[in-house]
């Protein structure tokens, strides 16, 4: 025991100073070529607006220009001359009171006078320090198809290893959760591409190691860490939900039924809220530490924020994220495969059926302790319920003969 909590203690501190000086070294990296690429792609960001719908005209489909705006901001305004301090807070240049930051952004690479510094000091900001390095050699369209190319690949890769033990009917129920919550529109943004990546890569790791159980639990804390470094709080379940269902549906029922493998399931979810916890609180001591502010009290008071409901019930957040999934499209997937099943049963996969249905449950319970970020972002926030389509997809899978072969 004593072995693994200096195991982990030293695989976190090594972590928290890779990300502290990658965001310094990123912060101190020569600007020109960046501010060329923020400057072209302001404009075009202003015309489109805050909120643009893409490629399918519905708000579950709508990006968020006004975040990307915020990102580029920030990468636009870094002081290089003091890294750290930049680094720590990341400051974007705001115009307006109730502002547009697709607006801000265009005033602020037009070096218009006036306005003041937002800072946004309580998250690690990883997103940012990544692209700013790339924005040295590519413009932001650029960028934008890399993160789809990169995406796309990932998400093939996931889907071809997974074929290999699981086979087509499984596959095809990944791939569908994935496009039941609109996946496709966060592959194109700085925001929403990182969960996405970290979900996939982690989730074709399980594949190749699911019988490497000490593996997986140093996995499932790096990710936790990994994720909260790189999101702004948009759907960083995901990087634990999936990958769990992706394991579950590898095991046979019966071995499931063990309480060491019961055990484990929980204790890698007590790694990743651990991971996930800690380094979001990491970069509040060092802001405080390095900034003359108090970001502990900023993160805390955010936090009871963001779990409250005051001007709604939290069931009212569970209903605006549920009211997003096209549920006309999933009961016909469900039927279909309710039918394959009842027509090939197997009574054996009970347990692996209701583990699963237990899983999908997750993001509601997500969406319950932080009602209020998830009632005011539903139209991001829904597509943690990819995990809940999964895993009832592939709990009724477990029911089919097939399901016993996949070795």
């Amino acid at each position: 025991m004593k072995n693994q909590v200096v195991k982990y203690a030293v695989l976190y501190l090594s972590l928290m100073a890779v990300f502290f000086l990658f965001g310094v070294i990123s912060c101190w990296l020569p600007d020109q070529s960046i501010k060329k690429h923020v400057s072209q792609i302001a404009p075009v960001m202003q015309e489109q607006g805050c909120y643009p719908q893409a490629i399918i005209m519905d708000t579950a489909c709508r990006q968020d220009n006004f975040t990307e705006a915020l990102i580029l901001n920030q990468i636009y305004n870094v002081d290089r001359k003091h890294p750290i301090r930049s680094s720590m807070m990341l400051m974007s240049h705001v115009y307006e009171s109730g502002y547009d930051m697709t607006n801000s952004l265009l005033r602020s690479t037009c070096q218009e006078s006036g306005g003041w510094f937002k800072l946004y000091p309580r998250y690690w900001h990883g997103n940012s320090f990544l692209f700013r390095v790339l924005l040295i050699f590519a413009s932001y369209p650029a960028l934008q198809w890399m993160m789809f190319a990169v995406s796309s690949l990932l998400l093939v890769l996931f889907l071809c290893t997974y074929y290999g033990r699981a086979g087509i009917g499984k596959t095809l129920a990944f791939l569908l959760s994935w496009l039941l919550v609109y996946g496709f529109v966060s592959q194109f943004s700085i925001q929403f591409f990182p969960v996405l990546a970290i979900a996939l890569v982690t989730s074709t790791l399980v594949v190749r190691h699911d019988s490497d159980l000490p593996y997986l639990s140093v996995l499932f804390f790096v990710v936790a860490c990994l994720t909260c470094y790189f999101d702004l709080l948009t759907t960083p379940l995901l990087t634990f939900g999936w990958p769990l269902v992706v394991w579950v549906s590898l095991q046979d029922s019966a071995t499931l039924r063990d309480r060491d493998h019961l055990s484990r399931m929980v204790g890698w979810g007590l790694l990743w809220v651990t991971g996930y916890a800690l380094t979001f609180f990491t970069k509040w001591v060092l802001g405080s530490a390095f900034l003359e502010m108090n970001v502990l009290k900023d993160g805390f008071n955010q936090v009871f924020y963001r779990i409250g409901a005051e001007e709604f019930s939290r069931w009212d957040a569970v209903v605006q994220n549920i009211k997003m999934i096209p549920w006309i499209f999933v009961c016909i997937v469900f039927v279909v495969m309710m039918v394959l099943s009842v027509s090939h049963f197997r009574a054996k996969g009970w347990f692996k059926a209701v583990l699963l249905l237990v899983i999908g449950v997750m993001p509601y319970v997500w969406y319950l302790a932080l009602s209020n970020h998830s009632f005011i972002h539903f139209w991001f926030t829904y597509r943690l319920q990819a995990i809940t389509l999964a895993a009832l997809f592939l709990s009724v899978l477990s029911l089919h003969r097939s399901d016993s072969l996949k070795r």
